[in-house]
């Protein structure tokens, strides 16, 4: 009954969490949950969600370069001023400051993650892109070399990462499994109306359509476990069905084969 309460809380921290929704999961009733969860947890569940958020927000804030506003939209809080005084008040410093200690704290997040089961349908239209082929496994850091040679790509035309928008392309996210070899590409879209100086084989029109759209932040190596966990959210829970054709890794910043941990993704996945 406890892990299933945590696996939900920690998967909508986007959410308001309330005891009728955590007693759906558990087939308790809110009274007689109410009362085993602080038994088992030691403290109210009200306490023990604010924790949870305010630790996420605190893997988010050393681990990515997400803005403090947006990391408390992650965590449930759309008002900044509240998302502050709750962080200061669990952590001992505001947000900011916080993020400012990054060196002192991030050893101890590299293994934390991020997932929000919050299923958002979105049109997305055709967009036209340069991209960077490769074959790789989806599951490894190994995937992310391709991005090193668009690193040099955009160090030679004197531009800088905030000129594009990143994303990766899978081609084969169906049915792939931890051993398969994928064709995946890095894509760039320019944000400045500038020539580039770039093969026209390499330029390509990405498709638009219907996509479910899910993020999440979390180590190459759970990628796999998260993968799995937003598929059947995706089938069971969202109702909707993973259509045939290509997904796309939104990332915030240039993805690198260094950095390719705790990278925040949007996930967009083809439905019919």
């Amino acid at each position: 009954m406890l892990h299933s309460v945590l696996a939900y809380i920690n998967s909508h921290l986007d959410e308001n969490i309330s005891l009728d929704e955590l007693a759906k999961v558990t087939g308790y009733s809110p009274y007689h949950l109410h009362r085993k969860l602080k038994e088992e947890l030691q403290e109210p569940i009200g306490g023990f969600i604010v924790r949870q958020r305010m630790q996420t927000a605190a893997y988010l804030l050393c681990l990515t370069e997400l803005p403090v506003s947006e990391i408390g939209l992650l965590v449930g809080y759309e008002n900044d001023s509240a998302f502050s005084r709750a962080f200061k008040s669990t952590m001992g410093a505001t947000p900011k400051a916080f993020r400012k200690q990054q060196d002192v704290h991030s050893k101890d997040l590299q293994q934390a993650q991020y997932v929000s089961l919050k299923c958002e349908v979105v049109r997305l239209p055709e967009q036209q892109a340069i991209v960077f082929p490769s074959i790789g496994n989806y599951f490894s850091r190994d995937i992310y070399k391709v991005w090193d040679k668009v690193k040099s790509f955009i160090e030679s035309e004197n531009l800088t990462p905030a000129d594009f928008i990143f994303m990766g392309v899978l081609h084969d996210c169906q049915n792939v499994n931890p051993q398969s070899l994928c064709r995946y590409d890095a894509a760039i879209i320019c944000k400045k109306d500038t020539k580039l100086n770039v093969n026209k084989n390499f330029i390509t029109t990405l498709p638009g359509g219907k996509f479910a759209k899910y993020r999440f932040c979390c180590p190459v190596t759970e990628y796999a476990n998260i993968g799995g966990l937003i598929n059947s959210h995706l089938q069971h829970e969202a109702h909707q069905k993973h259509a045939y054709g290509i997904s796309y890794f939104r990332f915030q910043t240039l993805p690198t084969h260094d950095t390719a941990d705790n990278l925040f993704i949007e996930w967009f996945i083809p439905i019919n």
